[in-house]
């Protein structure tokens, strides 16, 4: 079985690294007295985020030729949009970038609750609008805020490990959600309602909650707190316990006029051309709505009738039950007992006007003794994205997607071909989390070509994007003693997998296969002997080549099930 630490890493990072100087198994080992202060330690010590030194990550971001990351929103659309310069380069940027931070972030749990947030919330980077402005969507709306790209005054708090609340209606306001999903067209008289479907189908009720063609009346109400009453304080409302299409309808009349300054010709957009999020009144429908049993009269006043749209939508029941559903099925199982969604559900709840409402979720789930359950070792497959980052980080890659990187296209055109470049999922429900969509034999063996590539390719240059063959020659003699068959295969699985059995790797079917990999030759029945060491493993000559069996064999190993799950 998988020992605990691997277990922590696989989930809440990207997988750990193995090497000399840089081992996280060791790290998380060193946090605590037993697993359980281990993991507290560690959750904590990643929540602080910010307090994590990245210098390695940041080393290579400022060679890569990134030229999107600093500048402002406005700066974004003025260049990209406006000018039509490059349109893409935002998204290109943040696409190469998640690749990099995920193999050389120091900051792991940032960087995998980024990829569940950017799911939830999805946008496909290469949409007209989005690709002008995708880096400023991933900077200011899902990640915490960073140095001189503040949040506006009262979404102080809206990101991956702050509110809710503020979250949802933050990457309400964004041009690339806005354009994404057709809300900049959504005016009195010629409605459109795919964002309020979205918003509220995806982004919070979920489909759980929906009852489709259903009569509002016959839907039992439930008792909400909501934040209406003076000061600020919980005031009880009775609300509808599903949503309907009925309520669909109303809430896209309800979010009319909610735009962008997108044409400097236009009063729509106060006559401006920033991208930068405008409240368009004149467009807003300001009739007599219901959504889930709650009723406006005409012509309240606007746009509190949105404000508190959020807020039922926010703080209801059946997005906490939504919410913690995706975390429990993302970080526990495919199918989580229902005591674990509900312990989720209830910390999201409760912590619900909090500015780390989302931390305190996470730690709730990750502290649980249902994330902790050796039952659901293993019970995750990694996705290839996933898959690709986690043997980068533990075969110690060099490999970072940037704008000068030569050949970079390469592996991206091969994820894409695996079905999981980053941030091109089309459809708004963002990529499939389960791992039976990803067993399917395209995606496995695009995953492996990629690996393939990756670990061969020297594209021009003298650096070995994976140093397969230089960990094996520079390994300590208590690591590998000498290069045999079967030493080289116990270190590498060691490496690898991160663990070893209690007895040794020796004798364990998967040892046995890679080993008889290596002493394989193809045009001999006689094999090399398992215990005799090999002269000279860089040696790529016939008929054994050496260095070319050595760099299937760490593939053979990335391919195995116990590479693969977590």
């Amino acid at each position: 079985m998988k020992p605990f630490a691997n277990h922590c890493l696989d989930r809440l990072g990207y997988g750990p690294r193995t090497g000399a100087g840089q081992n996280d198994i060791a790290l998380f080992n060193q946090m605590g007295a037993n697993d359980d202060q281990r993991l507290q330690a560690w959750v904590e010590y990643q929540l602080n985020w910010a307090a994590i030194p990245d210098s390695d990550l940041n080393s290579r971001i400022a060679a890569g030729g990134f030229t999107t990351l600093n500048k402002t929103l406005v700066q974004m659309w003025t260049d990209h949009h406006v000018n039509g310069s490059d349109r893409y380069r935002p998204a290109k940027d943040s696409e190469h970038l998640m690749i990099g931070r995920g193999i050389f972030s120091n900051r792991q749990l940032l960087e995998v609750m980024a990829d569940f947030w950017h799911n939830h919330f999805n946008v496909y980077s290469r949409s007209f609008y989005a690709g002008s402005s995708f880096t400023s969507w991933d900077r200011d709306v899902i990640r915490p805020p960073v140095s001189g790209h503040p949040r506006p005054a009262g979404f102080e708090n809206g990101h991956l490990f702050g509110n809710f609340r503020q979250l949802l209606e933050l990457s309400s306001r964004h041009v690339a959600m806005q354009y994404y999903l057709d809300n900049y067209i959504n005016e009195q008289g010629s409605p459109n309602e795919n964002y309020a479907r979205e918003v509220m189908e995806l982004h919070t009720l979920g489909a759980m909650n929906y009852i489709s063609l259903g009569d509002p009346a016959s839907v039992p109400r439930i008792d909400v707190q909501l934040p209406w009453g003076a000061g600020g304080s919980d005031v009880t409302v009775q609300l509808a316990e599903k949503y309907v299409d009925d309520d669909v309808y109303a809430a896209m009349r309800t979010l009319t006029g909610w735009k962008i300054k997108d044409r400097s010709n236009s009063a729509s957009s106060n006559f401006e051309d920033t991208g930068e999020f405008f409240f368009y009144e004149d467009w807003h429908d300001k009739f007599e709505k219901t959504i889930l049993g709650k009723y406006w009269g005409n012509f309240e006043p606007t746009p509190q009738d949105i404000g508190q749209f959020f807020d039922m939508l926010a703080y209801h029941p059946g997005t906490a039950l939504h919410i913690a559903t995706k975390l429990c099925q993302r970080f526990i199982s495919p199918n989580p007992p229902q005591a674990a969604i509900d312990l989720v559900r209830d910390a999201f709840l409760n912590n619900r006007y909090a500015p780390d409402q989302l931390a305190q979720t996470y730690r709730a789930l990750f502290n649980s003794s249902y994330f902790k359950d050796p039952a659901v070792f293993g019970a995750l497959f990694k996705p290839p994205l996933h898959a690709f980052i986690s043997a980068m980080r533990v075969c110690e890659g060099t490999f970072m997607p940037s704008p000068n990187f030569p050949d970079e296209g390469t592996v991206m055109y091969l994820l894409r071909r695996a079905g999981q470049h980053p941030f091109w999922w089309k459809a708004p429900n963002g990529y499939p989390q389960a791992g039976a969509y990803w067993q399917g034999s395209m995606s496995l063996v695009n995953t492996m070509r990629a690996f393939d590539w990756v670990i061969d390719r020297n594209p021009g240059t003298p650096t070995t994007l994976v140093p397969v063959l230089e960990t094996t020659l520079n390994a300590s003699s208590a690591d590998l003693p000498s290069h045999t068959p079967n030493n080289i295969a116990a270190f590498w699985l060691k490496k690898i997998l991160g663990y070893e059995p209690a007895g040794g790797w020796l004798g364990d079917p998967l040892h046995t296969t890679v080993r008889d990999f290596m002493r394989l030759d193809p045009y001999d029945p006689t094999q090399w002997p398992a215990d005799i060491p090999i002269p000279d493993i860089s040696s790529n000559n016939s008929p054994h080549y050496w260095h070319e069996r050595l760099r299937a064999l760490v593939k053979l190993i990335l391919a195995s099930s116990q590479f693969l799950n977590r």
